[in-house]
């Protein structure tokens, strides 16, 4: 063990020569004198006491340094995975053999891993190995192995595997850092099988009931060029369409776009599968499923009118030809009458209020205020202004939930031209197909010359334009206030947009499009569910633990701690239940365990001191993966690729033993001379203020004995 203090010889020499100077000047006139031996002893006490003060004020550090031998280790990482099952060749029996010639060496520390690593002490036999695992994750491996190591004598990692990354980041990034050599042992044969596969299955996330849903495959084989093999779609078990393909060559991907029309709304699983062909490898990497969450998207409209116009004849026809659309009509013929008889009692089972010129001079002031207190209660509302369009009505029930409020009234109409601002250019309610400037060539709109108010929110998508000078003036606006959406045309006339001549034939979709962009705009609102809880994975494997991660807001969406948040699951096993911990600004966890295969449903209830926060559900699937059986075969080139970039080596599988062997041989699995190094300030160390202390007091009393002020 070696001593040493981090003080300079000459910082302990001049607090030496200060702390005798000032002894000996402090003795140098004394009442009474005193001389001799007592002068030099008083002086030497003091002297001692200024040299411990003064070297503490520099913060010395007291220093150990204490030098031990640490016996080496060696991790052998064996992957565990699904994909050592496959391929040309036995690679499962050859790891079991190569892990049962390893000698025993007390240096050895084993490891098993598919999605995660395991420690599994200082023997592993091959027969304690399934090559179950559905996830192949090397880079989460090795850095297992770092973490478990760092600070002891790890000398080199010996990884098997086939090099099939299947989860996780590039294990090769991890390698250049690596603090050890990694010595890869390829588990398999680099020369693929006779195979097809699906590559991948790429469709939509969401899907609409009725509306056609575009599926895309990609397909890969080896061996089976020029081959016919059929392509189909299922769900349930029941076929919903199917293709044949040609196989192609050799590393060439052959794309197949399917095509299926959900029924229902919910959870929908959709199984695509190619072939089999006879002589592959394996077919289970010729399927794959995806999940996709089917939406009603049917909505209910509520078009209420001042009193017939082309307007309304226009607006009524464009909204019910959307087969999507629900459309209820009432149309004004006398204060509180209308033609298709009374309005309905809830508003609320409606998603869209469509105000075609309403409120006009017929209507009635209680069923004027009933429909703006149903849009003030978060019912998005469409206007679309008409020649019959009171304008004081009108800013009277429905000014505060308006994008626009008439501010000043005045009498007349003007015809104008529809100028896209800036802003309309960027929005999607005027993505209607044609570039936004040929809008300007659509029929003119008759006005009013009423002033119009801005509320807060909204934003106008375009302005009148007279002759070549736009105004500042707004034709179409929209706003969203909190969850609420709004949207005013407040130009009559737009009717003669649906009907246009010959010149104009690029436009005739224009008016049909808009209605379509203003409904769906208004209709779509954003996520400002107070409870947001959703399982980790779409499809979680047979052998995975089912987590779920959610989050809990309070009215003014600030995150909620300490809300206790029950989940429920129900599906194949039965229901299960969950409260999901808290971890921290709002955010929430579970861990439902391993369920069976099969479709899930899942609700989950937030509450705070008895009162509810809110809900939320969904669901997800349970079932198969077949990630480690999409490419038979290994990777050599990745795994010749970690051992180069950390400096290690490729290793036979069939020589592993030898090769363990031949790094204690050759020293390089040595005892490594393990330097401990421990500070500790010497303000921290109560001994040295102690003896000060004492040296001064021992001064003081010997001085007061002797008379000496």
């Amino acid at each position: 063990m070696d001593l040493s203090l981090s003080v300079s010889p000459v910082v302990l020499a001049v607090s030496a020569v200060a702390a005798g100077a000032l002894a000996w000047w402090a003795y140098g006139r004394s009442t009474p004198a005193v001389a001799g031996w007592r002068r030099a002893a008083l002086a030497a006490l003091r002297w001692a006491a200024f040299f411990v003060v003064l070297v503490l004020l520099f913060d010395p550090v007291w220093r150990r340094v204490t030098r031990t031998g640490e016996p080496p280790l060696l991790a052998v990482v064996v992957d565990d995975s699904e994909s050592l099952r496959l391929g040309a060749g036995t690679p499962a029996d050859r790891v079991r053999a190569a892990l049962d010639g390893l000698p025993t060496d007390a240096a050895l520390r084993f490891y098993r891993f598919s999605s995660d690593a395991r420690p599994a002490g200082t023997a592993l036999r091959g027969d304690s190995l399934a090559f179950r695992g559905e996830r192949t994750d090397i880079a989460g491996a090795l850095a297992r192995v770092e973490a478990d190591f760092a600070g002891r004598n790890l000398r080199g990692v010996v990884l098997v595997s086939d090099g099939r990354v299947t989860d996780g980041r590039n294990p090769a990034y991890l390698a250049e850092r690596f603090p050890v050599p990694i010595y890869a042992a390829v588990a398999g044969d680099s020369v693929s099988s006779r195979d097809v596969r699906l590559e991948r299955v790429i469709t939509n996330d969401v899907a609409y009931v009725g509306s056609p849903l575009p599926i895309q495959a990609g397909v890969r084989a080896t061996g089976f060029a020029g081959q016919s093999a059929a392509v189909t779609v299922s769900s349930g078990g029941r076929a919903l369409g199917r293709q044949s393909v040609e196989v192609p060559a050799d590393g060439v991907e052959a794309v197949v776009d399917l095509e299926v029309t959900p029924t229902s709304p919910g959870l929908r699983s959709y199984t695509v599968a190619v072939g089999p062909l006879a002589g592959e490898a394996t077919t289970r990497n010729n399927r794959r499923t995806v999940t996709v969450r089917v939406l009603d998207d049917s909505r209910r409209v509520l078009l209420v009118a001042a009193g017939p116009s082309p307007d309304l004849a226009a607006l009524r026809a464009t909204l019910e030809a959307d087969r999507s659309l629900d459309v209820t009509v009432r149309t004004q013929r006398a204060p509180g009458q209308f033609y298709e008889g009374p309005l309905p009692t809830g508003l609320g089972q409606f998603d869209l209020l469509v105000l075609a010129g309403y409120p006009g001079s017929a209507a009635d002031a209680a069923t004027a205020s009933r429909l703006g207190a149903a849009v003030a209660g978060g019912l998005p509302v469409v206007f679309v202004a008409t020649t019959t369009t009171d304008l004081g009505r009108l800013a009277a029930a429905f000014g505060e939930v308006l994008p626009v409020t008439p501010q000043s009234v005045r009498p007349g109409t003007a015809e104008v031209a529809f100028a896209p601002t800036a802003a309309g250019e960027a929005h999607p309610v005027l993505d209607l197909g044609v570039p936004p400037e040929r809008l300007g060539a659509l029929p003119p709109l008759a006005v009013s010359p009423s002033r119009w108010a801005l509320q807060p929110g909204a934003r106008v998508l375009a302005s009148v334009r007279r002759g070549g000078t736009v105004l500042d003036a707004p034709l179409l606006a929209v706003r969203q206030n909190g969850n609420v959406r709004s949207a005013t045309l407040l130009g009559a006339g737009s009717w003669r947009w649906r009907t246009l001549p010959d010149d104009l034939s690029d436009l005739r979709g224009v008016y049909g499009r808009l209605v379509d962009r203003l409904v769906r705009w208004t209709t779509a609102t954003r996520d400002r569910r107070p409870v947001r809880v959703r399982p980790d994975r779409a499809l979680f494997g047979e052998r995975d633990r089912v987590t779920f991660s959610g989050q809990v807001y309070g009215e003014s969406l600030a995150p909620v701690d300490g809300a206790r948040v029950e989940l429920t699951i129900r599906g194949p096993g039965g229901a299960a239940t969950a409260t999901m911990r808290s971890l921290g600004n709002g955010r929430y966890a579970a861990d439902l365990g391993v369920r069976p295969p099969g479709t899930y449903t899942f609700t989950a209830e937030a509450s705070a001191g008895g009162a509810s926060l809110g809900r939320d559900r969904g669901s997800f699937g349970v079932g198969r993966l077949a990630a480690e059986s999409r490419e038979p075969g290994a990777d050599p080139a990745l795994m010749r690729q970690l051992a180069t970039r950390s400096g290690g080596a490729v290793v036979g599988l069939d020589t592993l033993g030898a090769f363990v062997q031949g790094l204690r041989d050759r020293g390089a699995l040595a005892d490594r001379p393990f330097v401990r190094e421990d500070e500790t300030p010497l303000l921290d160390l109560w001994p040295l203020l102690a003896l000060a202390i004492s040296l001064l007091a021992v001064e003081w009393v010997w001085r007061k004995r002797l008379g000496m002020v």
